[in-house]
């Protein structure tokens, strides 16, 4: 027997004690009736541990060995229940909890969905809550195919939806069509001409005629790669000439300037107070005990703790924390260090950004330029970019 069914059923520790002990072993062996935990205390004397129903079963045992058995503890919820009985307030609240548990547990508290880009969360919540599937539906009439079919039916560039339930949560695992329109090729004859003054590094043709090459200098509006294609017979003679939707890689050096200015004056925020907290507790659209700020400027932050019992279950209540720090602003100038230091910060920033964006930077010539009221970084960056845009030509 497990600890469990020993609670749910009660169990007793005995001492067996005479001169026939060893009998009476062999007499609960022959009868199955265990005993665990058995220990000599002398050489007429144990204790043991047995269960309620095979308690009782030893009575005709005690008649044949005349041992004497006394009872030493009773545990378990039948003993407990028995002692708690005038207690019946504290009886009927554990009851109530776990009603309420076992009514919360076959409702949906969470819904997370992953995998959305071009679809937020709050627009597919607000979808799925026009279609009934809300926080606190019952879990029997969550429909994960139903849901999954709207879904796709209702944003085409959603191409796959997986929906399941577990515990108190509906996980929605969505992915949606990533093609942007540099991928999405047009068959329409058109031309890839230059968007960037500067020179060519490198060239992989895919579609089209090339009409420059690495080293070329090129400028806004002049054609790359064009889509008039010459069909020639083994001669080296124009047989047609085919129209084809020019498509190519190409990359150019060139120069770009950068210019940044920040004044050295600016308004600092100074602590001005104590903070002060204030605890609320969330449920549904109700929030209580969130309290308001007295003072006219103070910096708030939030923080909301959603209650779980286990990793899936999210029950619909939550306790936050919000924290009002009170300011008030002085003006302040920065010295050269920090001025310089908010400048870098910036650039680099700058410099991400074109990272991101497939640019390569090979060279940067910055100067920093103090001024009585501003701070200014100003030069030139040598960039390696990818050039071409393409443009629609009518065939002849």
């Amino acid at each position: 027997m497990d600890g469990s069914q020993k609670f749910l059923r009660g169990f007793l520790k005995i001492s067996i004690s005479g001169d026939q002990i060893e009998r009476f072993l062999n007499l609960c062996h022959a009868r199955a009736i265990p005993l665990e935990n058995v220990f000599h205390q002398s050489e007429n004397s144990i204790t043991a541990y047995i269960s309620v129903n095979n308690f009782r079963k030893l009575t005709p045992i005690h008649r044949k060995t005349r041992v004497h058995i006394h009872i030493l503890q009773k545990r378990g919820l039948p003993f407990w229940m028995y002692k708690s009985k005038k207690r019946k307030c504290f009886i009927i609240g554990i009851i109530f909890c776990a009603s309420l548990l076992f009514w919360l547990s076959g409702h949906i508290w969470n819904i997370h969905i992953d995998g959305n880009v071009a679809n937020s969360t709050p627009q597919l919540l607000e979808f799925l809550d026009q279609q009934g599937i809300i926080h606190g539906i019952s879990r029997k009439k969550a429909n994960c195919s139903q849901i999954a079919s709207l879904l796709r039916k209702k944003y085409p560039d959603i191409t796959f939806v997986s929906a399941r339930v577990q515990g108190t949560c509906l996980f929605l695992s969505i992915q949606e069509e990533t093609l942007t329109e540099d991928i999405q090729k047009s068959e329409s004859p058109c031309d890839l001409i230059s968007d960037l003054d500067g020179e060519i590094v490198n060239i992989v043709i895919r579609s089209g005629t090339q009409q420059v090459r690495i080293g070329d200098n090129c400028k806004k509006g002049d054609v790359l790669v064009t889509g008039e294609v010459p069909i020639l017979n083994d001669s080296q003679e124009l047989v047609r000439t085919k129209y084809v939707s020019a498509d190519a890689d190409i990359y150019v050096r060139h120069q770009t300037s950068y210019y940044k200015e920040i004044p050295l004056l600016y308004e600092k925020r100074v602590q001005s107070g104590m903070p002060k907290t204030n605890w609320y507790f969330h449920t549904g659209n109700w929030i209580f005990g969130a309290g308001t700020g007295t003072e006219n400027q103070c910096l708030v932050s939030v923080e909301e703790i959603p209650w779980r019992l286990t990793e899936n279950f999210v029950l619909p209540f939550s306790l936050g924390k919000i924290i009002r720090v009170p300011y008030e602003i002085q003006e302040a100038v920065y010295t050269k260090d920090e001025a310089e230091q908010k400048l870098m910060v910036q650039l680099k920033s700058y410099k991400k950004n074109l990272l991101e964006k497939g640019s390569k930077i090979e060279n940067c010539s910055l100067s920093v330029v103090m001024e009585e009221n501003s701070c200014i970084m100003k030069g030139t960056l040598t960039l390696v970019e990818k050039c071409g845009v393409k443009s629609l030509r009518n065939p002849l």
